[in-house]
């Protein structure tokens, strides 16, 4: 999404002049991230690990940008780390959580992201601790995100995928995102 890359840079252009090793940092990252990204866009699949090593750049430029009202926590258990996995999957479902959830949100919130093996599927839940979604509202089939995930699921998986979209349950409230892959350990 552009307005991450321009949001970026203009933190960037700020910490510069107010804490240059903080600005170093970030730009560090930023450079890493853009690398990862471009390599993986050109590539069709790449493992479950350089996925959460993605989501963990991504989230440490938003995390300077945010400050403390962003926390995240990245649960990829060993046995997963090397499934191949589409590119890029799961970055649009954090960014729609910091955008849709933790940043309207005052004291900002928690983005949790677990992978897990289901039976014959591959499980990944993205769980923010955000504003959520509102009450009894219709689901969220919409959003340029999420009907680029539902997309690519679609095309490289058929019926066999699915993204859902729904409000968590329990007391510490947000939204919670959950992708369903076919398990395909080769």
């Amino acid at each position: 999404e552009p307005h991450m890359l321009f949001n970026t840079l203009a933190n960037l252009r700020v910490l510069i002049a107010t804490d240059p090793e903080r600005a170093q940092a970030m730009l560090d990252r930023l450079i890493a991230f853009l690398r990862a990204t471009l390599s993986a866009s050109r590539s069709g699949r790449h493992t479950l690990a350089a996925e959460f090593d993605r989501l963990s750049d991504y989230l440490a430029l938003m995390g300077v940008r945010m400050g403390p009202r962003l926390q995240s926590r990245l649960d990829l258990p060993d046995a997963l780390r090397e499934l191949a996995v589409p590119p890029l999957l799961l970055q649009p479902l954090v960014e729609n959580s910091i955008k849709h959830g933790l940043e309207p949100k005052v004291e900002g919130g928690l983005i949790d992201v677990q992978a897990r093996r289901d039976g014959d599927a591959l499980v990944i839940v993205v769980r923010d601790t955000g504003v959520g979604l509102p009450p009894g509202a219709p689901p969220v089939e919409t959003g340029f995100g999420l009907l680029q995930v539902r997309e690519r699921l679609a095309t490289l998986y058929g019926a066999a995928a699915s993204l859902t979209l729904a409000p968590a349950t329990d007391a510490a409230a947000g939204t919670v995102a959950t992708l369903r892959l076919p398990w395909t350990p080769d």
